[in-house]
């Protein structure tokens, strides 16, 4: 077979051709740190590649959720900080206005601060976060949930939806809590049955709020003092309990002042001195907001008190407040545990997702990155390769017939 000086150095030029390609594609592989630079390189890794990244900014976002998620909760948690102490110290007031030292003017001036504190509770309920939006008002962010009417009313502009942010390939974590849940939904009294007096009672007797013991079934009951018609004027008095449908629960019974009453799971002592016609009604507890509770102290404590009787109704209506104060805290603790809870479980998720990033970035780098001291070498390689192909040309190029020609 024939073969042309052409040929010779097409297949020269073409080798030294391929020298320079492949030296080219090293050097940019050197010079990017990437080992795949197109997906020709390596179709499969370049596949897995782009699953990987997608993988990573998944992650980064879930990352950015939790990082708002963590500002709006710390923010409530503050919040409800603020919250407690407000409520430690009108509780500090009702018992300081509970007491048989003060006069009215100076129950005045104490309903005055609990005004005052009850303004600054409203404004805490009215929070807003770093959006702009509501914190306390559920999913409508953009209306204030709280307002006073001109009644004295307090009104819910919010809903009752607690929102959810993904943090977790599976796990969604609330990153608010209503304003219904927090400020409304709380139950007046004990939690459990509340205590009130006739407003015609002519004595002095003074109600505990009482407790549930064993089994409460939420019924209503009359507490009736009476005494028998007698000639004795050291005839007892007694007492005895009927339900709402005028059923006997306890029958006539001598009353001792401090001693525990007890019925269907009600536990309750009365001290002062009730007189005969007197009453009292044990009810189960009604929700109640908080700033209905704080607006009945103050109403409490601006009446004016002159007698012994208004003096029991005075006390009464704050041990009244003061254990619908006590169940509000609880219920305020209650939901800012939830908050603390919340805020570990987000640190926890932030841990994990951070360890799934870097393993997400390892295994990126071990498809994509490249070996320098590989590179390097090859790199060194295909320049003498060159280098040779370049030289072999040359002296191909002066190969000819007419040298041999005389």
């Amino acid at each position: 077979m024939r073969v042309s000086t052409n040929q010779i150095q097409m297949g020269a030029i073409n080798a030294m051709l391929d020298q320079q390609s492949g030296l080219a594609k090293v050097q940019q592989q050197v010079a990017s740190g990437k080992r795949v630079i197109s997906p020709a390189d390596d179709p499969v890794g370049i596949a897995q590649v782009i699953n990987l990244q997608d993988a990573l900014k998944r992650t980064e976002q879930l990352q950015k959720n939790i990082d708002n998620a963590t500002g709006r909760l710390s923010l409530e948690e503050g919040v409800l900080g603020g919250v407690t102490k407000i409520m430690q110290r009108v509780r500090e007031l009702a018992v300081y206005g509970n007491n048989a030292t003060q006069t009215n003017d100076t129950r005045g001036y104490i309903a005055e601060e609990i005004i005052q504190l009850g303004d600054e509770l409203l404004g805490l309920a009215n929070t807003m976060d770093s959006d702009g939006e509501f914190l306390f008002a559920g999913s409508k962010g953009q209306f204030k949930p709280f307002s006073k009417d001109d009644q004295g009313n307090f009104l819910y502009y919010g809903d009752d939806t607690q929102r959810f942010v993904r943090v977790g390939p599976r796990r969604q974590i609330a990153i608010n809590d209503t304003g219904t849940e927090v400020f409304r939904k709380i139950r007046e009294g004990n939690g459990t049955f509340i205590v009130t007096e006739s407003p015609n009672n002519k004595g002095s007797g003074v109600l505990d709020q009482g407790a549930s013991k064993g089994h409460y079934d939420f019924g209503t009951y009359a507490l009736i003092m009476d005494k028998k018609d007698s000639l004795n004027p050291n005839e007892p008095l007694t007492y005895r309990v009927i339900d709402d449908k005028g059923k006997e629960m306890v029958p006539s019974t001598v009353f001792a002042q401090g001693n525990a009453i007890s019925f269907e799971g009600v536990q309750m002592f009365i001290l002062g001195d009730p007189e005969p016609g007197d009453y009292f009604v044990i009810r189960p507890s009604q929700h109640q907001d908080i700033f209905t509770t704080l607006n009945k102290l103050v109403v409490a404590l601006k009446d004016s008190r002159n007698t012994a009787a208004d003096h029991a109704f005075l006390h009464n209506e704050i041990n009244r407040a003061l254990s619908s104060v006590d169940t509000a805290m609880g219920k305020v603790l209650d939901v800012r545990a939830s908050v603390g809870t919340r805020l570990n479980a987000l640190d926890s998720q932030k841990s994990i997702n951070d360890a799934f990033s870097i393993q997400l970035k390892e295994l990126i780098s071990n498809i994509e990155d490249l070996d320098f001291g590989q590179a390097v070498s090859e790199l060194n390689g295909r320049k003498v390769g060159l280098e040779a192909s370049h030289k072999a040309f040359v002296k191909v190029q002066e190969i000819s017939l007419f040298n041999h020609l005389y």
